[in-house]
């Protein structure tokens, strides 16, 4: 894994007009396009940033409350209100799903999929406020020094790495993010170098986009770990406000 200071692998992310549509995450230039629901979590589970268990599926919270899931749906649809949890029946009170960030297992089991498309190197952009960033780590380094990229307005640390350790995904775990236990952090952006498809995950929503050929699409959709709707670019998934930072 590789500290990328250069702007331009970046730059072609730079060309979206940021919004909470599919098309203001991932560039438009893709065959087909999934919604990557992130898991909401049921009272008693552990504080967001560690391992849940259990953790619940929208479309569970959905069939409890009466309801069908569709596209753009947003969680206070089903809870009420924003950043609230839901009540439902069956489950309890369920809390909502995290914002910026995929379950570990869920990206871990996309990873595999996603390196199989690519023999190149696959770039990794981090947001630059996550938490945990310990004094010592590469990232924490890399921030103090300004040796970031930006996009869409924020600053990012970026990464390359191979396909093969994307596939492992032992890396989000490594000491260069100061993360030693949990889900461990997921990239914001991971996109290969050939750009053939884009993961993008707005730090203010809480699901993710993936813009993917359609012969990949089938085999992440069969994914158990990921709960996934088909979107198109022009879908608004403005389930969050924005927040001031």
């Amino acid at each position: 894994m590789k500290l990328e200071k250069a702007q331009r692998p970046a730059d072609w992310l730079n060309q979206i007009d940021r919004s909470a549509k599919v098309e203001g995450i991932v560039p438009a230039v893709f065959e087909s396009y999934l919604r990557i629901l992130h898991k909401a979590h049921p009272a008693g589970t552990a504080a967001p940033g560690y391992n849940f268990s259990p953790e619940a599926s929208w479309e569970a919270v959905a069939t409890a409350l009466g309801r069908r899931l569709s596209p753009g749906i947003r969680w206070a649809e089903l809870s009420g209100a924003y950043g609230e949890p839901a009540s439902v029946p069956g489950l309890g009170t369920v809390y909502p799903p995290e914002e910026g960030r995929l379950d570990g297992a869920g990206f871990r089991a996309l990873a595999r999929v996603l390196s199989k498309t690519t023999d190149g190197p696959v770039l990794a952009a981090f947001w630059t406020g996550w938490e945990p960033a310990v004094e010592d780590s590469e990232s924490a380094r890399a921030i103090r020094q300004g040796d970031t990229v930006s996009i869409q307005g924020e600053q990012y640390v970026l990464y390359s790495l191979e396909s093969h350790d994307l596939a492992d995904a032992r890396w989000m775990l490594t000491p260069a993010f100061g993360w030693a236990q949990g889900n461990g952090l997921t990239p914001n952006y991971l996109w290969p170098a050939d750009g053939s498809w884009c993961l993008g995950t707005s730090i203010d929503l809480d699901s993710s986009v993936l813009g993917v050929p359609s012969a990949v699409l089938s085999e992440v959709e069969a994914l158990p770990e990921l709960e996934t709707l088909h979107v198109t670019p022009f879908t608004d998934l403005s389930s969050s406000i924005p927040k001031p930072r």
